[in-house]
């Protein structure tokens, strides 16, 4: 799940007290201490959700396909009656029969976790079109469906195998590959796959064990798409840059509050993906997407984050930044679809979910891919243009929050009461059983924050491989210099620079700065690496060199080296240094006495009043608080 909404919740179900002792009785529970250092025996105690539909309580289409599979394609969610999850072992096996018993599968290997297994992505082909070449020529949209990114949220590996089964075993769903071609990833976090325990996910209901969040290096892969620090996510990384698929499915279960929906989703339709794209997401697909759930009986419904407890003020939808799959997706010009299954549910409930949202995506995509094709393309076209001059006046959307533009809607929650919390003495939601329909605000639309020119590209020198890295494991084509030189170009200054008191995902992070940005003309030396904005990948490389982006290199903490002085004077030695400043320096001097006379502060600290003086002779640092990137304004020369 993307950004969880944590509200507190507490479900009374005798189904987890029976649990509870039952599980106790059998060993499953987990020692913890107290204060006082005594063990207390914990039984994993799932929550539940107070209310679930008829339809979900049948989940019809689950039930079909595995009555329908020969006993040897029945998977370990099946075998244990939609109570439990496989290993990663046993569901490779298993989509290894496929691959045995189609000639239209193939298993790629695509790169290594960090404790060595194998990243696999299964592609299914009608055409055989087992690589981007081949499957470019059939004309048929590639839709990349990846699961176990938070292998706590497990359910859709499972749906995925059974719709695999029905496309390739039983053949009930045999006519998609008729017009689409299928890229599925069973888990893409593996390490925290097989890092199971009943005890991960505290806030979900199944299946009885479960991976954990992270990965072995304790990175949330969700949190990785442009910084790329994960082994799994350059291995992802490199593969999606060489397919670029016209469609990803992200599946996901979500957490945080009880409520009607059996699944929620987002994507991105406004700034943060091209226009033509977004606006193919709101005509084409999304109206039909809902029509064809609703009519299998899901109650599906946005992605939302209450701006308050009382969610009548109002819903934020979706998530913005690219840091995220679906909003990555939507930098490189293609649609991506979050499916977030609710966690309260079952997990044969969730499982339910994500098999019928593939489905009906898939059916959809079939009779759309075609226009599908020609509108990211086009949005590929379009953006590489935005590099190929350089206008001053131009925009591009960087960064951006939720405006207070909404529209009225209900939000299908469950009715609920608060009582005092006997832990925090605050009250604490207590959900019930009867639904509730909430009138509120859906706020989609966003108001940009941050929306620089396109330059012709950047220059990066080549000392800083970091952030070179990180570009080409996105794809964007990189030249270095083989020779000096000039251009006009814009230099980035920084002040007031913040961090993060924590480190996040790894990195401390900066929570603000100021630019100041100059023109200037400079020679660059041969091995300087030039990056060109006439390029498909151009608003990838946008959002991780403009510092203004969220998800920059320099928000991320990649060059906190250039905010540290790594030279200082002693005072003794500056003091005969300022005053023959502050001599040959007449507005210099006026300009210290004036800051002296009204910034008592600034009088009273002997560093500042030193480095106010220092900063303006030589000795200084002159690429201290500069950004090394530059970005060019004027053909090489």
């Amino acid at each position: 799940m993307p950004n969880a909404t944590f509200s507190r919740i507490t479900m009374r179900h005798p189904v987890t007290i029976l649990f509870f002792f039952v599980a106790a009785a059998c060993g499953l529970t987990r020692t913890t201490f107290g204060q006082d250092d005594m063990p207390i025996k914990l039984a994993p105690m799932p929550p539940h959700s107070g209310y679930e539909t008829a339809a979900a309580k049948a989940a019809r289409s689950l039930i079909e396909s595995t009555a329908a599979a020969p006993k040897s394609y029945l998977t370990d969610f099946e075998r244990t009656n939609y109570l439990e999850t496989g290993n990663y072992d046993a569901t490779i096996a298993l989509w290894k029969k496929f691959e045995k018993a189609s000639p239209f599968v193939k298993m790629l290997d695509i790169g290594r976790t960090p404790q060595g297994r194998t990243l696999y992505v299964c592609v299914v082909s009608k055409d055989k079109a087992f690589t981007p070449t081949a499957a470019g020529k059939t004309g048929k949209p590639v839709v990349f469906i990846q699961n176990g990114i938070h292998p706590g949220e497990i359910s859709g590996k499972d749906a995925t195998s059974m719709l695999l089964r029905d496309i390739l075993v039983t053949k009930r769903r045999a006519a998609i590959l008729d017009s689409v071609i299928i890229l599925a990833m069973p888990v893409f976090n593996i390490d925290g796959h097989e890092n199971t325990s009943p005890w991960n996910r505290v806030n979900q209901n199944g299946p009885k064990e479960m991976g954990f969040r992270a990965n072995a290096n304790r990175l949330n892969l969700n949190r990785d798409y442009v910084k790329a620090d994960a082994p799994e996510m350059r291995a992802w990384l490199k593969f999606y840059s060489t397919w670029v698929p016209d469609f990803l499915i992200d599946n996901h279960v979500t957490d945080g509050m009880d409520h009607q929906y059996d699944v929620t989703i987002d994507m991105p339709t406004e700034q943060n993906i091209w226009p033509t794209v977004g606006g193919w997401v709101k005509q084409n697909f999304l109206p039909k997407l809902y029509a064809a759930m609703e009519a299998d009986g899901h109650v599906m419904g946005p992605y939302a984050e209450p701006r308050e407890e009382d969610w009548s003020k109002g819903m934020d939808l979706g998530v913005i930044e690219p840091r995220y799959s679906t909003s990555y997706a939507a930098i490189q010009n293609r649609p991506a679809l979050l499916v977030e299954t609710h966690s309260l549910k079952s997990h044969r409930v969730q499982t339910w979910s994500h098999y019928d949202i593939m489905v009906h995506s898939l059916e959809i995509l079939a009779t759309e891919g075609t226009e599908l094709r020609t509108v990211v393309r086009g949005a590929d076209a379009d953006i590489a243009k935005l590099g190929e001059s350089y206008n001053p006046r131009g925009s591009l959307f960087l960064a951006g929050a939720y405006s207070d533009e909404g529209t009225p809607a209900i939000y299908k929650g469950v009715k609920w009461h608060l009582e005092t919390s006997v832990v925090t003495g605050k009250p604490v939601r207590v959900y019930e059983t009867e639904p509730v329909d909430i009138p509120t605000v859906f706020f989609s639309k966003l108001k940009t924050t941050a929306a620089p020119s396109v330059p012709l590209g950047y220059l990066i020198p080549q000392e800083w491989t970091s952030l070179i890295d990180v570009l080409e494991a996105h794809g964007a084509k990189l030249t270095r210099l083989k020779k000096p030189v000039t251009a006009q170009c814009e230099v980035s200054r920084f002040s007031d620079a913040k961090w993060s008191p924590r480190p996040f995902e790894s990195h401390l992070a900066m929570t603000g700065f100021k630019t100041t940005r100059t023109k200037e003309t400079r020679t660059f030396p041969a091995g300087t690496v030039w990056v060109p904005m006439n390029q498909r990948t151009a608003r990838v490389i946008f959002n991780w060199l403009e510092p203004d982006g969220p998800d920059s290199a320099v928000r991320w903490g990649y060059l906190n080296a250039i905010f540290e002085q790594k030279e200082y004077v002693s005072d003794y030695v500056f003091e005969p240094i300022a005053q023959e400043l502050l001599k040959r320096n007449p507005k210099l001097r006026a300009e210290f006495e004036k800051k002296l006379a009204e910034d008592a502060q600034f009088a009273a600290n002997a560093r500042e009043r030193m480095l106010f003086l220092y900063k303006r002779t030589p000795y200084y640092e002159p690429d201290k608080d500069v950004y090394p990137v530059v970005r060019v304004i004027s053909p090489l020369n």
